[in-house]
């Protein structure tokens, strides 16, 4: 709006703009001055009091004889504070601190000549070309951060080179000549891309990490925002998490030589399932696991383990002592004996999502699940950080640690150093016990200084034991019956041949004094309770419900004791023929002899992975680990009928592949 002289009437932009600010200082921001001079403290003060004086209606003309300021600078500083900052809100009193730019450097003359060695002269440069064509900005940025483009293709982690180039040729695109910016420039404008470069890549971190950062990164976005997540667990056993690890070190086991004598052998690797308490932290159970991966039985075990408590390893290390009062919550207070949890949360490993992890145990516990996204370990806070604890405390600092990677703390010769200066694996768990039980009695600042078993202690004694965990019924009397693996069978026999009834589970046939002579029952189907730890007997019942009492596997299978994935090898050893057992001979004992025998007639070779299976059966049978010679040179393989290997048959030795023996046939023809 002018006036008759054409002047600008600017006290209608005046009053509209104080109309709006109003009443409305109190919620304009207000910056920390910790960091102003005298001087410039001073000034700020005479610009604060002028815009409280402003918004509070106070004339002009007053204003400027309150704080000295004139009336052309109380209206600037007034449209400066009442403009958007970048977080949304009016800039408010943060436009009055001194030397702050609100608005970005916008160059309005034109980029002129320029001798090649001059200096200076291009300030804004790019700013004006990005104002002159706001298309060129925008795909540029898009390029920048890594959006698709169906013209070119993308980079993964593109260089600022690359992205120079691209610029270079998208002002070609948009017409711009040679002889104007940058092309008129000895660098191509190369410092000021950068810079832009950086500047985008800086505002959109987000989006940068998601694209290029490694999957640590990636996770850790998503925390340290501020904002405390939906569901918060306060109480114990509200929701547990349940991970597995691999130890950060090489271990060997201690086997008896042929000549009497106790040599090392390296093993391939152990896991330890943990089970952590949400809300306080606490480790509620664990197992260590000698193979390659776990499994979803290692899982149910270590369920199992938190409600009928855990068996302890054997002190193997002297002076090594537990802390008084440290221990796991089953352990050492009373109340948590059978305790019950109600969420747990899984990450996506195939063991996690098994049927009888997210169908059988959830019915039999009464538990939800709740499964991650991949790669967002954020989300199980509480092993994540045991995990690193075990590692760091006890695995990484050993002799023979592999580090957290091939080039991140891994000591040189591990693998001979764990076998030269033995570290072994009866070291490793009551090392590991030790430490979990240490870490239960230890205080947390997050707990307010309290250890995870206190704070499970003062919650179950708050407002006079008004909190009840959540108990499965019977649970100590039942013990390992929890969690079992049940399966509906047949019973099997035949009147009229004489064969007594019974029932198989895995080739191995189970029978009883009742049901030896229950013919009535052939044909009929029963359900069998197994417990997958010990297979040697299976508990039985009939359909309605009534109890036949403990089957006993047939033969040598009842001698020793063995797990469900022992027998599976075993069956598949003696399916390919590579593995001979007569009926006279125990199954388990055959096949540890046939894991700890030599592959070298002049030196005590066993392979790691065959060294770590033994010691898997050899824990579970409670038997010693001893290495055999090799079969030409033995005469008998264990205690019983000796086992016979001739090259002219076929027993004993790995069945040939039909296909390939057809295949060399035709060639010969």
């Amino acid at each position: 709006m002018t006036t008759k002289n054409g002047e600008s009437n600017d006290w209608v932009g005046a009053i509209s703009k104080r109309a709006v600010a109003l009443g409305t200082f109190n919620d304009w921001s207000k910056p920390e001055l910790i960091g102003l001079t005298d001087q410039e403290l001073e000034d700020y003060q005479e610009k604060f009091l002028a815009m409280k004086f402003y918004c509070e209606g106070v004339p002009i003309k007053d204003i400027v004889v309150a704080t000295g300021i004139s009336r052309q600078c109380i209206n600037y500083y007034a449209g400066r504070c009442m403009q958007l900052a970048p977080d949304g809100v009016w800039w408010g009193c943060r436009a009055l601190l001194p030397h702050l730019h609100i608005k970005d450097y916008c160059r309005t003359k034109v980029v002129g000549p320029k001798l090649p060695e001059a200096q200076g002269g291009y300030a804004g440069a790019l700013g004006a070309v990005f104002y002159k064509y706001p298309k060129l900005e925008e795909r540029f940025n898009r390029k920048i951060l890594s959006y698709h483009d169906p013209d070119t293709k993308n980079e993964f982690r593109i260089r600022s080179k690359t992205l120079h180039k691209i610029f270079l040729d998208l002002l070609k695109e948009f017409g711009i000549k040679e002889n104007e910016w940058p092309f008129n420039t000895k660098c191509l404008g190369q410092h000021s891309i950068g810079d832009h470069i950086r500047n985008v890549r800086d505002g959109n971190f987000g989006r940068i990490v998601c694209n290029e950062g490694e999957r640590e990164a990636k996770a850790h976005m998503a925390v340290g925002k501020g904002q405390r997540p939906g569901l918060i667990y306060t109480e114990p056993y509200d929701a547990v998490e349940i991970d597995a690890y691999k130890f950060d070190c090489h271990s060997s086991v201690q086997m008896k030589a042929p000549n009497g004598t106790y040599i090392d052998i390296r093993i391939s690797r152990i896991w330890v399932v943990l089970m952590c308490d949400c809300a306080s932290g606490a480790t509620l159970a664990y197992k260590c696991v000698f193979r390659s991966e776990i499994s979803s039985t290692d899982v149910v075990d270590v369920m199992r383990y938190s409600i009928v408590g855990q068996p302890k390893p054997e002190p193997v290390i002297k002076g090594l002592i537990y802390p008084e009062g440290s221990g796991l919550p089953s352990e050492v207070i009373p109340e948590c004996k059978g305790a019950l949890f109600t969420v747990v949360k899984f990450d996506g490993a195939l063991a996690h999502l098994s049927e009888k992890i997210t169908n059988v145990a959830r019915k039999e516990l009464g538990y939800f699940w709740t499964v991650g996204p991949p790669g967002h370990f954020e989300r199980r806070p509480c092993v994540e950080h045991l995990g690193g604890l075990l590692s760091n405390n006890i695995f990484c600092r050993l002799l023979s640690t592999i580090g957290h990677g091939p080039n991140n703390g891994r000591a040189d010769n591990c693998e001979k150093i764990a076998t030269q200066t033995p570290v072994l694996a009866e070291h490793l768990l009551h090392l590991l016990d030790v430490e979990v039980a240490q870490y239960n009695a230890r205080i947390s600042e997050g707990l307010f200084f309290l250890s995870p078993l206190e704070y499970i202690r003062r919650k179950l004694e708050k407002d006079q034991q008004h909190f009840l965990i959540r108990t499965l019924p019977a649970s100590n009397s039942r013990g390992v019956t929890i969690l079992q693996l049940k399966k509906i069978v047949t019973v099997r026999g035949n009147k009229d041949g004489g064969r007594h009834p019974y029932v198989q589970f895995l080739r191995v046939h189970y029978t009883s004094g009742y049901l030896h002579e229950a013919w009535a029952m052939i044909g009929e189907k029963i359900v069998l309770h197994i417990d997958e730890n010990d297979l040697r007997l299976v508990t039985a019942f009939t359909m309605e419900g009534f109890s036949l009492g403990n089957l006993i596997a047939v033969g040598k299978w009842a001698d020793t004791k063995h797990d469900m994935r022992t027998r599976k090898a075993i069956n598949s050893k003696m399916m390919d023929r590579t593995l001979q057992v007569s009926f006279e001979q125990d199954p388990v004992l055959v096949y540890l002899a046939f894991l700890s025998t030599s592959k070298s007639r002049k030196s005590i070779d066993i392979p790691a992975d065959a060294a770590t299976e033994a010691k898997r059966v050899a824990d579970e049978g409670g038997l010693p680990l001893v290495v055999s010679i090799p079969r030409s040179e033995q005469a008998t393989y264990l205690e019983g009928k000796p086992l016979e290997f001739s090259d002219s048959l076929i027993i004993g030795k790995k069945n040939p592949d039909l296909n390939e023996l057809l295949k060399q046939k035709r060639l010969k023809s």
